[in-house]
């Protein structure tokens, strides 16, 4: 197993974190308004897969607690230039560590080796101290028999501000799978096939992320974007595990503690 040290981000503070589900034609407005705002980030390559892995524990602990407000999320991220039809491929993981809590989140990534991702999920490899704590709870979490049980896909076309301090992001073609992980070996190193597609989005998911005070633009395209939907749109993690145990039409409204 390599051991090259892992790249790493996380957030210097929670920041609010706000998602909207619109048509085409709003999207394509949102995104013009934040362009003429903000610089296309350079990490988010316009148009590319982005495929998240999400885990849960057997009895639904970590989906449970996102409900009511407040949840400790676990999951993998990778990025391909095509879309992938199975996960944990061989290349460069992000296991990302994201604290929700009502309107606002926490995030911890690490960009790793995807054997080493592997061997994190198995319990067998620890990561470098954390900033926050996140990849520690994340560890109980893998104690408690969390594994990867849905996963989504999506384009991205975000814009970040200089200082980080502002984020709006669009997912377009958003898809929905189940991931049949208790047919793998514990031993086993190849990539998993996706299982069956739960659902597909035909909206685009806006979000907006910041950290302090919203610009003026931004406050007033904030605005916008509520008045253009009925109620905000749950996470992904949400969606997803609600499409996973058939609970509604996936998009029922998070309930507030």
């Amino acid at each position: 197993m390599t051991t090259t040290a892992p790249a790493h981000e996380t957030d210097a503070e929670r920041r609010h974190e706000h998602r909207f589900q619109v048509s085409e034609s709003i999207a394509r407005l949102v995104m013009r308004t934040t362009a003429n705002n903000l610089p296309l980030s350079r990490d988010d390559r316009p148009y590319q897969w982005s495929t998240t892995t999400y885990c849960d524990t057997v009895s639904w602990s970590i989906f449970r607690a996102a409900q009511k407000g407040s949840a400790m999320q676990l999951r993998i991220r990778e990025y391909h230039r095509t879309r992938p039809r199975e996960v944990l491929n061989p290349g460069t993981a992000w296991i990302e560590f994201k604290d929700d809590e009502q309107d606002t989140s926490l995030k911890e990534r690490f960009g790793v080796p995807m054997d080493v991702a592997r061997s994190f999920l198995r319990g067998e490899a620890a990561l470098p101290e954390p900033d926050h704590g996140l990849a520690e709870r994340a560890t109980v979490l893998l104690r408690e028999g969390a594994r990867p049980v849905a996963v989504t896909q999506y384009n991205r076309l975000a814009y970040n501000s200089l200082d980080s301090s502002l984020r709006i992001t669009a997912d377009h073609n958003l898809m929905y799978f189940a991931l049949p992980w208790e047919t793998r070996g514990d031993g086993d190193s190849e990539p998993s096939p996706l299982g069956s597609l739960l659902a597909m989005e035909p909206d685009v998911i806006v979000e907006m992320k910041w950290y302090g005070e919203l610009p003026h633009w931004a406050v007033d395209l904030h605005a916008y974007l509520k008045e253009s939907t009925r109620e905000e749109r749950p996470s992904k993690f949400i969606v997803a595990m609600r499409w996973l145990l058939g609970e509604t039409d996936g998009t029922k409204k998070t309930k507030k503690k």
